[in-house]
């Protein structure tokens, strides 16, 4: 433990008036730090505070426990990859065909991008233990995005008309075995992509229009 991070150190003042987004992404980004440098086991509460410059009553001001912290990280991280997916899904100079290809493909380097990152690692394996409902909500907005470019490309005779609600949950099921992180730890690092995009060609020939 960092002397920084001693109880018995005077807590920093927290400024009353900064906005509480902030504040939260001040701690989340200690918190990310903290778990790198320390692990996220190791981590206590007084550590992500000094480490953001906060008093440690801050924190629960926010967050009740380091449960929370953690999964309003991997909220943060999975907005990220939302926005990224919708941005692709609407991304009109582009075909139907072509963005459900970039789509699926950039859901899965997302998954790429958390299991190469140990400390990553560490976060999600909390997640999958003891938050899944995050991880839940996560793919229900995936599918959300993915329903929406599939009902676009079918509207436009390129996709076959089969509902795409429907036709989404079973691309999702089909491409688990890239996004779900349990299923994709074991894919080989140099042959993943070669992987992913034989099996998105298998997805784009199944949903063609006939």
């Amino acid at each position: 433990m960092t002397k920084s991070a001693s109880v018995s150190q005077p807590e920093p003042p927290i400024d009353e008036n900064a906005h509480s987004g902030t504040v939260q992404d001040r701690l989340l980004d200690a918190a990310l730090a903290c778990f790198r440098r320390m692990g996220g086991k190791r981590t206590r509460i007084e550590d992500i505070a000094a480490e953001a410059g906060l008093a440690r009553t801050a924190v629960y001001r926010y967050y009740p426990n380091k449960r929370a912290i953690v999964a309003a990280l991997a909220t943060r991280w999975l907005a990220e990859d939302e926005t990224r997916l919708a941005e692709i899904a609407r991304d009109h100079g582009r075909s139907p065909a072509a963005r459900l290809q970039a789509f699926l493909l950039a859901d899965a380097e997302a998954t790429r991008r958390y299991l190469t990152d140990p400390c990553l690692v560490e976060v999600l394996d909390e997640v999958v233990q003891n938050l899944k409902a995050i991880l839940l909500q996560h793919r229900s907005h995936v599918r959300r995005h993915l329903s929406g470019l599939l009902a676009e490309g079918s509207t436009a005779g390129i996709f076959r008309p089969d509902g795409p609600d429907g036709m989404a949950l079973v691309i999702d099921d089909l491409m688990a075995r890239f996004h779900d992180p349990r299923l994709a730890a074991d894919l080989d690092k140099a042959g993943w992509r070669e992987r992913a995009t034989a099996a998105i060609e298998t997805v784009l020939r199944a949903t063609r229009s006939r």
